[in-house]
């Protein structure tokens, strides 16, 4: 169990830190583009500044599970700081239970969100916005699974180390 779950976390970093990066790297050739095309001929592409923003709502939604999986999220650890050593793993899966709880919460109104809105149609890229709003549904997804998979694999090494004289 412990091997297919470090196969899985290994897995989703490389997944999302790909597709992230992807996505850094298609904005900055969209608004480059964008850029060089507004100054050479005159005229930018019409929906280059949108999809530019929906790139980066999709990267900031595979960075953040990315960052989630190798703990490089920003922490708060007073708390931290004042439990008892032995404690401190236990609060770590504690925090991944209720990240796990916001990611469901956030695909929750992610399908609301697109229930009520996902009919129209972007302006710009005349591509239905759906297709944009299921990055929430996405990022909640991945946020969820982040953090089930974190928090097994700090069950296990805490597990472990209870077992261990």
């Amino acid at each position: 169990m412990p091997a297919l779950l470090t196969r899985l976390h290994r897995g989703l970093i490389l997944f999302n830190g790909s597709l992230a990066g992807l996505a850094m790297m298609l904005i900055f050739l969209l608004v480059a583009g964008n850029a060089f095309a507004r100054y050479t001929y005159g005229g930018s592409i019409s929906w280059g500044e949108d999809t530019a923003i929906y790139l980066m709502i999709y990267g900031l939604m595979f960075g953040m599970s990315w960052a989630y999986l190798q703990d490089k999220h920003i922490g708060f650890d007073l708390i931290r700081r004042l439990l008892p050593p032995r404690w401190v793993r236990w609060q770590a899966v504690l925090v991944d239970l209720i990240v796990f709880v916001v990611g469901i919460g956030l695909m929750v109104s992610a399908v609301e969100f697109i229930a009520a809105r996902g009919g129209r149609t972007s302006s710009s890229t005349g591509m239905p916005m759906w297709l944009f709003q299921a990055s929430m549904l996405m990022g909640g997804g991945l946020l969820s699974l982040s953090a089930l998979v974190m928090g097994a694999l700090r069950w296990n090494e805490q597990l472990g180390e209870e077992a261990s004289p």
